[in-house]
């Protein structure tokens, strides 16, 4: 009991921390947008926020340490209050304040990290080098080191970078491909006038709707070398047919002779209601006069596919094709949860799980936060390039 409310009383004060410093920033928001026209307002702002902030400041860096950003603080307030009075002029200033705040968190969530990470690549953080940080604050300048490293210098103990870059490459364009291939299949069956559509719709999204840990952990279960659902119906398969156990067919040690395509077939499972959902959409929106006009000029069930569904679908395939992409090159989870409770394997290890355990298995942060960067390079670069393709799309439509 005594731990349920300290662990209460924790959560009630980040929520009472968040709502003073919401509180706080729309006050701040509100003097410059609405009172910047006030005889007072420039000299009250330039000696009244910097102060503030000097106070704020002071209990993390100690008084003096506070009062020598005095300056810069003075500046930066005396830029805002300028930019307000002579430039903003009041404009906009509901939605300047109603954004403000999820800007600051999105700045906090996402900017911050991604700024520290890239400041971790150039310099050298490693378990011989974090009480240098913790005491002094300072870390070694590496350069770009970090980054040779990347490439030359394996992240695992049995599989190279170039290794892990084709298997990421295979592994997302195999996922990828299913995913769209099977999405589209089932999108075309339940966009027919077929009986239970609703229920049949419902019934194969669940494995996209439920979370994901519970989702890979209940179908890890069924690749179980003894008391799986898929060995029970292999061995089933070969007892009813002697052809079949003459081919080979019956129980898989799935888990550690065949991890990778363990975690794909997972992740297929996974992955095909969301296309199915995207596709489906797009089939919904396309006018049946289309359809109406190609049955007039006697075309084919494979024609009318080719040259009105599949053009038509594009532009609505496309950003999820993308977000697919991203999603499946950045996917831990299936490869964790399948192969880390069964010892870690590293045969089937792509980019993002071998960064996992370079940093938080080998400590080796800087090289792990350099791994990260590169990374970013690439899906950045697939994703401009997806979207390219994606505006092309739709000037063809």
């Amino acid at each position: 009991m005594p731990e349920t409310l300290g662990s209460l009383g924790e959560v009630a004060w980040f929520v009472l921390l968040v709502a003073a410093g919401t509180a706080a920033l729309e006050g701040y928001l509100y003097f410059h947008l609405r009172l910047f026209g006030r005889k007072w307002f420039l000299p009250v702002s330039l000696i009244l926020f910097p102060a503030l902030a000097v106070l704020a400041c002071a209990p993390a860096l100690g008084g003096q340490a506070a009062a020598r950003l005095w300056p810069w603080f003075l500046a930066a307030e005396a830029a805002a209050s300028a930019a307000s009075r002579y430039l903003v002029k009041g404009r906009h200033y509901l939605p300047f304040m109603l954004l403000a705040p999820a800007f600051v968190g999105l700045a906090l969530l996402l900017v911050y990290p991604f700024v520290f990470q890239a400041y971790l690549s150039f310099h050298d953080l490693k378990l011989s080098t974090v009480l240098m940080w913790k005491n002094t604050g300072r870390l070694p300048f590496a350069g770009i080191t970090q980054y040779v490293k990347v490439f030359t210098t394996s992240p695992l103990s049995e599989v190279s970078f170039w290794a892990l870059l084709v298997r990421t490459f295979v592994w997302t364009f195999t996922n990828v491909a299913l995913h769209v291939a099977g999405g589209f299949v089932l999108a075309l069956l339940l966009n027919n006038a077929i009986r239970f559509k609703g229920f049949y719709r419902t019934l194969l999204v669940v494995p996209w709707a439920m979370p994901q840990v519970v989702a890979v952990l209940a179908m890890r279960g069924e690749f179980h070398s003894q008391h799986g659902f898929i060995n029970i119906l292999l061995s089933r398969l070969a007892d009813a047919s002697p052809l079949l156990e003459r081919l080979g067919v019956g129980p898989v040690q799935w888990l550690t002779d065949h991890p990778l395509l363990t975690c794909t077939l997972i992740n297929v499972w996974l992955g095909i209601p969301f296309m199915m959902v995207v596709i489906l959409g797009g089939l919904q929106s396309i006018s049946s006069s289309y359809y109406d006009a190609a049955e007039i000029d006697g075309a084919s069930y494979l024609q009318k596919l080719r040259y009105i569904t599949i053009p038509l679908v594009k532009p609505v395939l496309m950003p999820a094709v993308t977000l697919g992409t991203v999603w499946t090159f950045n996917n831990i989870n299936v490869i964790y949860l399948v192969t880390g409770q069964s010892g870690g394997t590293e045969q089937a290890d792509i980019l993002v799980s071998a960064i996992y355990k370079a940093a938080f298995t080998y400590n080796r942060y800087s090289y792990a936060a350099a791994f990260a960067m590169v990374v970013f390079a690439m899906l950045f670069a697939i994703s401009a390039f997806y979207l390219r393709v994606f505006d092309a799309a739709k000037d063809e439509r």
